[in-house]
C-alpha cells in the first residue's frame, strides 16, 4: 500500500514555507502525551454516526458497546498478514480509552496508512503504524513515536488542535493547502497534503467494520443513567427515591484474592456483608457473567453482582465492571452501589431506568 504523505502543520505559524516543508509542534509529544488520555466515563456517544455518515462523522463521537472480539473479527477479513501481538481488538479498545478517538477510526487511520504496521516506516522498530511524525523530509522521524505514543499525540495535537475532526475537513483542508486558500489560523493545520481522497477512504472503512459489527452482534444502546452520584458513601447519599437493607460498612472488608478499592473487591465483600457468597477468584468484572457454577439473568435482581461488559456504561473498555445491586424498584429500576467507578476506594452510587437494566447481566450469588 502507498504511504499516505502525513503532515501536521500548525495553526499558529503563517504559510509562509515551502509546501513541502513540515512543521510539527513538539511540546505536546511523548511522555506528556499520555496525561491527557481520557476515560470511557467521558466519551460521547452515537447510535452510528454523529453526523449522518462517517465522512462527516466526528472522529470524537464512539459507537457505544463495541466487543474486541468484533474488532478482531474485522481485521482478519482484510487479508493482511499483520503482527497480531502488535494490533488487535483488546490494544484497539485501550487505545481508544487513552487517546479519546473513536476506535472504527483508529483501525481507519492504522489501515490505511500503513496496512496494519506492515508497510513503510510502520515496519522500522519504535515506528507507528499511524503516520505520526512520518513527514515527506524525514520519514525516518515516526521511529521517535510508538504505537501508543502516537495514537495519544496524534488525537490531541492533529485531530483537536488543528481541527480534523471528521474525515470530510481532512480532504477539504488538503485542497485548500494544495490551492493555496487554507488560512491556518482559522481552519487548523492540515492532516496530510494528499489530495487524492484519503479522508474519504478511510470514512469507507469505517464504514465497513460498522457494518461487520451490525452483521456481527450489533451493540447495545447506550444506557440511560440517571441519578449518578459520587463521593463516599453514607445514608445521606442514597438517591432520593431508593433505599438500602443495610449500612454499607468498609471496616472488616478482606482484600486477599481481590485488591483493595477495585470494584470485584468491593462487590466481593458487599455481598458477604448480607450473607451471599462469591467466589474469591470470580475474575474482572467482565468475567463474573462468565464464572462456572454461577447462574445469570437478564432480570434485574436484589443482591446480585451486576457484570458489565467491557465499556458498557462506562466500564472500563478492557477489564469490565462489577457493582452490586441494592434494589429493585417495582417500576423496573435499579439502584447500584460499586466502587472504583469515581476512583480507587470511592464508594458510589448509581440508577438506572428500567429499559437500561434490562440490558445487563446479572450474577446470581449462593
Amino acid at each position: 500500500m502507498k504511504k499516505l504523505k502525513w503532515y501536521l502543520l500548525s495553526h499558529l505559524i503563517p504559510l509562509i514555507i515551502p509546501v513541502f516543508v513540515i512543521i510539527i509542534f513538539m511540546g505536546a509529544i511523548g511522555g506528556s502525551a499520555n496525561s491527557s488520555s481520557t476515560t470511557s466515563k467521558d466519551f460521547k456517544y452515537a447510535e452510528h454516526w454523529s453526523d449522518g455518515d462517517p465522512y462527516t462523522h466526528n472522529l470524537l463521537v464512539h459507537r457505544y458497546g463495541i466487543k474486541a472480539e468484533q474488532l478482531d473479527g474485522f481485521l482478519d477479513t482484510l487479508g493482511i498478514s499483520f503482527d497480531r501481538d502488535r494490533i488487535n481488538g483488546r490494544k484497539l479498545l485501550e487505545w481508544e480509552a487513552k487517546s479519546n478517538l473513536d476506535v472504527r477510526g483508529i483501525v481507519a487511520i492504522a489501515l490505511n496508512e500503513s496496512s496494519l504496521g506492515t508497510a513503510g516506516v510502520a515496519r522500522n522498530p519504535g515506528a507507528n503504524m499511524f503516520g505520526f511524525g512520518a513527514f515527506d523530509s524525514n520519514p525516518e522521524n515516526a521511529n521517535n513515536f510508538n504505537d501508543d505514543i502516537a495514537v495519544v499525540s496524534l488525537t490531541k495535537q492533529t485531530i483537536i488542535g488543528n481541527k480534523n475532526e471528521t474525515f470530510k475537513i481532512q480532504d477539504d483542508k488538503a485542497l485548500k493547502y494544495a490551492n493555496g486558500t487554507l488560512n491556518s489560523s482559522i481552519d487548523g493545520g492540515v492532516y496530510f497534503t494528499d489530495t487524492s481522497g484519503s479522508g474519504k477512504r478511510r470514512a469507507e472503512t469505517m464504514q465497513k467494520l460498522d457494518q461487520y459489527i451490525d452483521e456481527h452482534g450489533g451493540t447495545p444502546r447506550v444506557p440511560k443513567e440517571t441519578n449518578d452520584t459520587g463521593n463516599r458513601v453514607s445514608s445521606s447519599e442514597i438517591p432520593s427515591g431508593y433505599s438500602i437493607t443495610q449500612t454499607i460498612d468498609t471496616t472488616n472488608y478482606i482484600a486477599s484474592s481481590y485488591p483493595w478499592g477495585q470494584c470485584t473487591w468491593f462487590v466481593y465483600n458487599r455481598a458477604k456483608q448480607l450473607g451471599i457468597t462469591f467466589d474469591p477468584y470470580m475474575g474482572n468484572g467482565n468475567q463474573w457473567m462468565e464464572k462456572s457454577g454461577y447462574s445469570t439473568t437478564k432480570t434485574p435482581t436484589e443482591h446480585s453482582a451486576l457484570s458489565f461488559s467491557s465499556s458498557q456504561a462506562g466500564a472500563d473498555p478492557v477489564y469490565g465492571h462489577v457493582a452490586f445491586v441494592e434494589q429493585v424498584k417495582s417500576d423496573g429500576s435499579i439502584l447500584i452501589s460499586e466502587s472504583n467507578f469515581k476512583g480507587l476506594g470511592i464508594i458510589s452510587y448509581r440508577t438506572f431506568d428500567a429499559e437500561s437494566a434490562k440490558q445487563f447481566t446479572y450474577v446470581l450469588g449462593h
